[in-house]
């Protein structure tokens, strides 16, 4: 018994679970140790100046608890391992009984009554190719949670990639939104100033009124989905929503999504077809499927289990040698092996179509990608280039006093908004990128480059085959 392990409690008490995540802040000690051990150029850039995505991701891997529970789905399959590959304990029986015969009590001593007891071990047979695939079975499957855990790994960070995207461009749109409304209120005091002074129509104010409350409406939504982008960076982080709420973000070259050569982009499709976690995922599952199969054929063969034996019978000592089996006279474990069959197929045309779908995703990702280019540089062409030149030409003539105030608000708010056809534009583009790197599963500009082991996961550790 002194081998044997034992019990540790570990309560989890609700309120304490919800007051430990309150207390989650992203200026956390042990959090800070963790980003300068692999960030340790940054070290001494604390408190930040600017949270890049290489610290959100690294802050993400901290905290993040669907990172977690995956991580302890991989280490149940890892130790699943050992589990297969453990020998089955033999089992003892201990047999008393009197011994009579009539109404006397047998034996000797005259016809004291007798005790006959008797030892019988039972010891399984654990050789041969139920073990070999039973611990095949366990070793693949703790393949396939790694893969899983790195296809969590990836679409986490993903969605921390998009909350900070969305965050930037918002904040860069509500600006842009605000001078838009500060611009409008001008035109509108003016246009009212002209009415009253009979120099316009109500015709024009109405549409300017038109303009102003579309305007409005945008900038609200844009301040909704902020607060909203906000909350969806929090919990993907896995921090409380107020841990991020001033939280200040930088991403580089956010501006210039930037192309890829075109031939290294056709290395990572063939490379992503044959790397990607999910298809990996989806290899190994067929390969559980194929040894599950070949375990539930090698079960239609009996168990075969051995018993040497020993009983003291009335003084005298007998050793038996028992053999026993299961006899397959009902059933020839038929309904598991076509179960397993069917298993096997299904496994194969899982494989099938997630191969199809990653070669689908790449090729269309690769398309929406380059449209998105496109539309950035026509955002930037001969519309905006107009209206930054009438803006400028307005404004001289405005410092010239040439022109009045009503038209140098007209040209603000024209070169504002086609500035706001750059901005989505620009947030497409970078969407786009997003779409490419979830296909390939890489990331492919940013500081998350330097990071990139992160997303990868060790293998667990050698179990003992012995």
């Amino acid at each position: 018994m002194a081998g044997c392990v034992h019990y540790s409690p570990r309560p989890l008490p609700p309120e304490q679970i919800a007051a430990a995540f309150s207390a989650r802040r992203l200026d956390d000690p042990q959090l800070r140790a963790a980003v300068d051990t692999r960030l340790p150029d940054r070290a001494r850039d604390w408190p930040r100046q600017g949270w890049d995505r290489a610290d959100l991701l690294l802050a993400l891997l901290y905290f993040n608890d669907s990172i977690r529970e995956e991580r302890a789905t991989f280490a149940l399959a890892a130790a699943g391992r050992r589990t297969a590959r453990e020998r089955p304990n033999p089992t003892v029986a201990l047999l008393t009984e009197y011994a009579k015969e009539g109404n006397q009590f047998a034996g000797q001593g005259g016809g004291a009554p007798l005790w006959l007891w008797g030892l019988t071990p039972d010891i399984p047979l654990d050789v041969g190719t139920k073990r070999s695939a039973r611990i095949a079975v366990a070793d693949l499957t703790a393949e396939q949670a790694r893969y899983d855990f790195m296809e969590v790994l990836w679409k986490e960070r993903s969605a921390m990639r998009r909350a900070v995207l969305d965050v930037l461009m918002t904040e860069r749109e509500v600006a842009l939104l605000e001078r838009v409304h500060t611009d409008r209120e001008a035109q509108l005091e003016m246009a009212r100033r002209r009415l009253d002074a009979g120099a316009a129509s109500h015709g024009d104010l109405d549409r300017l009124v038109a303009d102003a409350v579309a305007d409005e409406q945008r900038l609200h939504d844009a301040r909704r989905r902020l607060s909203a982008g906000r909350s969806a960076l929090a919990a993907t982080i896995g921090v409380p929503a107020v841990a991020v709420s001033s939280l200040p973000l930088k991403w580089e070259h956010l501006d210039d999504p930037g192309d890829v050569d075109q031939s290294l982009i056709a290395n990572w499709r063939d490379e992503a077809l044959l790397s990607r976690s999910d298809v990996h995922s989806a290899v190994v599952g067929y390969s559980v499927a194929e040894e599950s199969l070949r375990l539930e054929v090698a079960k239609q063969y009996p168990q075969v289990r051995i018993g040497p034996a020993y009983t003291w019978d009335h003084g005298v000592h007998r050793l038996q040698f028992n053999l026993s089996l299961e006899l397959p006279v009902l059933n020839q474990h038929r309904g598991e092996i076509a179960e397993a069959e069917v298993r096997r197929e299904q496994a194969g045309a899982r494989l099938e179509a997630t191969v199809a779908t990653a070669y689908e995703e790449i090729d269309e990702a690769l398309r929406q990608w380059r449209l998105s280019l496109e539309r950035v540089a026509d955002a930037r062409g001969p519309v905006y280039e107009a209206a930054q030149h009438i803006f400028e030409a307005t404004q001289r003539e405005f410092d010239a006093g040439n022109s009045d105030r009503t038209e140098l608000v007209a040209a603000r708010v024209a070169r504002s908004l086609a500035e706001l056809q750059i901005l989505d534009a620009v947030r497409t583009a970078q969407e786009s990128l997003a779409i490419v790197e979830d296909a390939i599963r890489r990331p492919l500009e940013g500081p998350e480059i330097n990071v990139a082991e992160a997303l990868s996961v060790a293998a667990p550790p050698e179990a003992d085959k012995k």
